[in-house]
């Protein structure tokens, strides 16, 4: 479970930043954690700049 948790959190924070780490992402075992953490990196970073586009009037 703590392999599980970890692979998950590298996918997530590697999502954030916008990177993907196609060794992990392919691992058999933990990929699928990895996978789903680099979404919801994306998904977190999305919501952010949402955010800020907001707070800055950006139209977009």
């Amino acid at each position: 479970m703590d392999d599980a948790l970890v692979a998950y959190n590298a996918g997530r924070v590697d999502g954030a930043a916008g990177f993907r780490d196609p060794q992990i992402a392919e691992d058999p075992v933990l990929g699928a954690d990895y996978r789903i953490g680099l979404l919801d990196g994306r998904i977190a970073a999305f919501h952010m700049k949402k955010q800020l586009r907001g707070i800055l009037d950006d139209p977009r």
